[in-house]
């Protein structure tokens, strides 16, 4: 019988994994599946003990990461609306979101700061994450 998805099941990041481990189950070399997925060999690695250990079910059940948000659903819904317009809007100099400007907007409407990958994982699972162009370095 086929467990039912919940929505975390859902989320990106989740996806994301849960495609890296049948990948891996299926007999897929670690460094293959770190080039497809666009993932560190270190974290397909430790994926690959995971299923090892206790099958794709342990690695469906590992922890998504961190402490509940800070902001709540109206305020998610507002950086989804806010990101899905231009950045100009929000007083930047071109239409292009990036992770910093994504992060400077949160920090000034909420005064929460979030590092660059929570940032980036805030974002893909807002189903968002296409809107983040690279910035300059």
């Amino acid at each position: 019988m086929k467990e039912k998805m919940t929505p975390r099941d859902k989320l990106p990041t989740v996806v994301r994994r849960m495609t890296a481990g049948k990948m891996l189950a299926k007999g897929a070399p670690v460094a293959k599946v770190a080039e497809k997925m666009q993932m560190g060999v270190g974290t397909v690695r430790r994926y690959k003990d995971i299923i090892d250990e206790g099958g794709l079910d342990a690695l469906r059940r590992m922890s998504i990461g961190g402490r509940p948000s800070a902001l709540d659903e109206t305020a998610l819904k507002w950086i989804e609306k806010a990101l899905v317009g231009s950045a100009q809007i929000h007083g930047f100099p071109t239409d292009a979101w990036t992770n910093g400007r994504v992060r400077e907007l949160v920090a000034s409407r909420y005064g929460v700061t979030y590092s660059r990958v929570y940032t980036w994982q805030l974002v893909t699972n807002l189903g968002l994450g296409h809107r983040l162009s690279k910035s300059a370095r």
